[in-house]
């Protein structure tokens, strides 16, 4: 959920023709965050970044209680210039996708936009979620934008396009889930070798010009 929200935020930044996997994800160049996750979801998620976030190396681990039972996951999460990889540690299976065709789809949709019909959309799209804006707090001693929002009953913390942290309500069986960053290394040396797939997973790489019938032009 907190993923649309994310894209709403960001969709408001777009303009037409822009290369959408190749721009800025973040606007630090690089780091290592820490975070805490707590509620009825606990664990904890690592998030190395490089080049403004081109590339990604995220290790979550989680554990959560339903129904009298409790159930792990730990899970890995992969960017580098070429593919984007999903990787369940626990039973050693995974997928990767290819950036570009990512990126030829995103452009596809995007060069047929207008900046006015792009802004239009992420506008929309803050409206139906009922965004609102919470003013500045500081997370680790660094300025955040705080955004709230009614539709999903969340609220996060954002500095320089990188949330440091979240948190959500969604009621019933799933209750509260917060997330934050206990420490930050910003700007630091990252070898390339971080953000490398490990050994040893049973990958299936996922075609999106067959999952959704296109020719990739």
């Amino acid at each position: 959920m907190l993923a649309v929200l994310a894209i709403a935020m960001t969709v408001m930044g777009f303009t037409q023709n822009e290369d959408y996997m190749n721009m800025k994800q973040f606007d630090v160049k690089s780091g290592k965050i820490e975070y805490k996750i707590e509620g009825k979801t606990k664990g904890t998620k690592t998030l190395w970044f490089d080049d403004y976030g081109r590339y990604q190396y995220e290790y979550t681990v989680t554990t959560i209680k339903m129904f009298g039972m409790t159930s792990k996951t730990e899970s890995l999460k992969i960017r580098d210039k070429e593919w984007m990889y999903d990787i369940n540690l626990v039973d050693k299976t995974g997928t990767k996708m290819p950036i570009e065709q990512a990126n030829q789809m995103l452009n596809g949709v995007t060069d047929a936009t207008t900046d006015e019909q792009l802004n239009k959309l992420g506008k929309d799209m803050k409206k139906d979620m009922d965004m609102k804006d919470g003013g500045s707090e500081s997370i680790l001693g660094r300025p955040c934008k705080v955004t709230i929002s009614g539709k999903l009953n969340s609220k996060t913390w954002e500095y320089k396009r990188i949330f440091l942290k979240t948190t959500v309500d969604l009621g019933g069986a799933l209750g509260s889930s917060n997330e934050e960053a206990i420490s930050f290394e910003e700007n630091i040396s990252i070898p390339v070798s971080k953000f490398t797939a490990p050994s040893g997973i049973a990958m299936q790489e996922v075609d999106l010009n067959q999952l959704y019938g296109t020719d990739g032009e």
